[in-house]
């Protein structure tokens, strides 16, 4: 009588045995050929492009940074505000050298009529310059706050006297309006225009044609 039971055990046995004798062979590994170089991992797609498009970017965001600076600079003022002769003026601080106190002028012969006379300044020459007549405004004594401005115009060192300095100002360009003339004798190229601060008119005065 044949034993099928042990028939099978036998045959599980050689099936368990040749597959803890045979191993498992690894996938194969292509050779390199003659012509192939060294194995290095595939770039990143677009990865060039993003580099270039990154420096490009910084480039424009330095230009804008320094062209948005350069146009706010230009779009604002910080004028010296004073009164002369009851009106309320400024001008351009850019050239200011120094506010003084009125001091005696010496003459100068051949002057011109807008030119006071000449003063030192610590052993500067400074040429003071008659602004209240070019403003067609009337001659008054002088009182305990007028001051002189020094300014440098042209090379030189001029100075006008006011009756009053009042405060430096900061603003806008776009807030200069033009000069609303009333009176023919208003009428002067020596002002660029006017605005409004703490409730005030003001009259920008350009320097150059003042002084000149």
């Amino acid at each position: 009588m044949v034993d099928l039971a042990k028939i099978r055990k036998k045959k599980a046995e050689g099936r368990k045995q040749k597959a803890e004798v045979e191993p498992v062979a690894p996938p194969p590994v292509p050779e390199p050929t003659q012509d192939s170089g060294p194995i290095t991992p595939d770039p990143v797609p677009g990865s060039a492009k993003l580099e270039r498009f990154m420096a490009d970017a910084g480039k424009k965001r330095e230009g804008f940074v320094k062209e948005t600076v350069q146009a706010t600079a230009a779009a604002e003022l910080e004028v010296l505000t004073f009164t002369l002769a009851g009106e309320q003026y400024a001008v351009n601080i850019e050239r200011i050298v120094e506010i003084v106190r009125p001091r005696a002028a010496t003459r100068v012969p051949n002057a011109g009529p807008n030119v006071v006379g000449i003063i030192s300044l610590r052993g500067l020459i400074v040429t003071v310059v008659d602004v209240r007549a070019k403003l067609h405004h009337p001659s008054a004594a002088i009182g305990n706050d007028a001051r002189v401005i020094v300014v440098e115009h042209g090379g030189e060192t001029l100075g006008f006297q006011v009756d009053r300095v009042l405060r430096v100002v900061k603003l806008d360009a776009a807030a200069v309006e033009a000069h609303p003339v009333i009176h023919s004798s208003e009428l002067t190229d020596s002002i660029r225009g006017v605005f409004r601060h703490a409730g005030a008119l003001t009259i920008l005065l350009d320097l150059d044609k003042l002084l000149a």
